[in-house]
């Protein structure tokens, strides 16, 4: 049984194309695959995508960008929680804030280019304001991140711990080699209300920026 936020209607776009929930699992295979590809590289069974979707279904919302052809281009995927192995780096007074997980977020090769991410973004953010969401956050690789720079142009920025910037060392197995590899990532994070700006910046976990002073002349 899927959760309210997949009851939401299809939006429709200038162009005919529209994005609503991805409630068919083949849609949703076809686009998670690009994970198989470099640099992410994971070794993704059946399963494991069995799993993440209805990961979706049951606490988050999964939205398709489709095509006015009905194909789907990409996704964005949203887990309505912090994440447990991300506990740790959020301060206990986070506990009481209301988050969004991006948990994906990919275009098939043959769409990218065109925004499909920045529009999947940008829906996100207004679904964040619906639901009394108070902030947003995702994980990404350290260096080489595709959603990186696009994120930082939509406003987010380093999550730290302690006023630290938080960066957590993956190990994972190689889907291509079968190898042992292991990578870096980077949080970002955008508070959403008030109420969770005050309190990330209180933790520590967003850093304002330094005012800038003036020199007298």
């Amino acid at each position: 049984m899927t959760n309210k936020l997949f009851q939401m209607k299809p939006i429709k776009m200038g162009n005919g194309f529209y994005i609503k929930p991805i409630t068919d699992f083949e849609d949703f295979s076809k686009v998670i695959d690009v994970f198989k590809e470099w640099p992410f590289d994971e070794p993704l069974t059946l399963e494991d995508k069995k799993e993440e979707y209805n990961g979706y279904l049951k606490n988050g919302l999964c939205l398709g960008f489709y095509h006015n052809t009905g194909d789907i281009m990409g996704l964005a995927g949203l887990m309505h929680e912090v994440e447990e192995e991300h506990e740790e780096y959020f301060a206990p007074q986070a506990g009481k804030l209301n988050p969004f997980y991006i948990y994906g977020l990919a275009t098939l090769p043959e769409y990218r280019g065109h925004g499909v991410c920045t529009t999947l973004m940008e829906v996100i953010h207004d679904i964040a304001l619906e639901n009394n969401i108070d902030f947003i956050y995702l994980r990404t690789q350290l260096e080489g991140s595709m959603s990186e720079g696009l994120c930082r142009k939509l406003g987010y920025t380093d999550m730290c711990q302690n006023s630290k910037k938080i960066v957590q060392t993956v190990t994972f197995e190689r889907g291509t080699t079968g190898e042992i590899g292991s990578d870096d990532r980077q949080f970002l994070i955008y508070p959403i209300s008030e109420e969770g700006k005050e309190i990330l910046v209180e933790t520590g976990a967003i850093v304002p920026e330094k005012s800038k002073v003036k020199k007298l002349s």
